[in-house]
């Protein structure tokens, strides 16, 4: 505990990336994890408060009342071939990792998905690693999320119904779930486990607009990525509604 203390006393903040196309449920995403219903307020580099919500800046800080802890960073436009926007990300991936504060520093990249089919990351934008003031390669842990894993149930259910089992509707729909799970397996996670530049884990997410939805899975997932027991540490530390991790890292710990 006073590790944590201490570690809290240097580094009040968690800093996410968060890379994704509109309508991925990213809002949604974050919401959830800081266990929010308002929007967040979104704060310059600086610290000034942006009044204008129509302006958008990956440099700009997205924190939630709820649980300041967590500074959200939102790249908008990457998934659709914008290079101004690709560039915007490596740039910023780049001077984060060049800060000497560790709370300047980035220290994970959220990849919410809407759309299946766009799930890597460019093949010649590594966003993996980045070289830290200490002259080592520090991976930065990208997590794939799939947010809209109910319009794959839908697709489930339709090739149930078309195949050769003769499957009546009440039949098709016991095995949509199930169904479900093996497309997203052999279609968009295993290849993704093969890609060049594969995320350090994937998660799949329940709609997030459901009440008793959450992002458990998520939060662990994204400390069993962190690599560096500091940085591990600090992650837990700022959980506000995960009290199992808490207490599982306790207990390692």
């Amino acid at each position: 505990m006073d590790k944590a203390i201490e570690l809290r006393s240097k580094c009040k903040h968690f800093r996410v990336l968060v890379i994704g196309r509109a309508n991925a449920g990213k809002t949604t995403l974050l919401k959830k994890v800081c266990n929010s219903i308002e929007d967040p307020e979104i704060f310059s580099p600086e610290g000034e408060k942006v009044l204008s919500r129509g302006l958008h800046d990956i440099e700009n800080q997205l924190i939630f009342k709820s649980n300041p802890q967590f500074v959200f960073h939102d790249s908008r436009g990457f998934e659709s071939g914008s290079v101004e926007e690709m560039e915007n990300v490596k740039t910023f991936i780049a001077k984060q990792a060049g800060g000497n504060n560790l709370s300047e520093q980035l220290h994970a990249i959220w990849r919410p998905m809407k759309n299946f089919s766009t799930l890597m990351l460019p093949a010649k934008a590594s966003l993996r690693y980045c070289l830290y003031p200490t002259n080592q390669s520090y991976q930065v842990p990208v997590i794939a999320i799939f947010t809209k894993f109910d319009g794959l149930v839908n697709e489930a259910y339709t090739e149930l119904i078309d195949s050769e089992l003769e499957l009546s509707h009440e039949g098709a729909e016991k095995k949509q779930l199930e169904k479900a799970q093996e497309l997203l397996d052999n279609r968009y996670r295993e290849p993704l486990r093969r890609a060049r530049y594969p995320p350090s884990d994937n998660v799949q997410v329940d709609d997030m607009r459901v009440d008793d939805s959450n992002c458990n899975e998520l939060i662990a997932k994204t400390a069993e990525a962190l690599t560096d027991d500091t940085l591990r540490l600090l992650f837990v530390s700022v959980q506000q509604n995960n009290i199992d991790l808490c207490i599982e890292y306790a207990l390692k710990e």
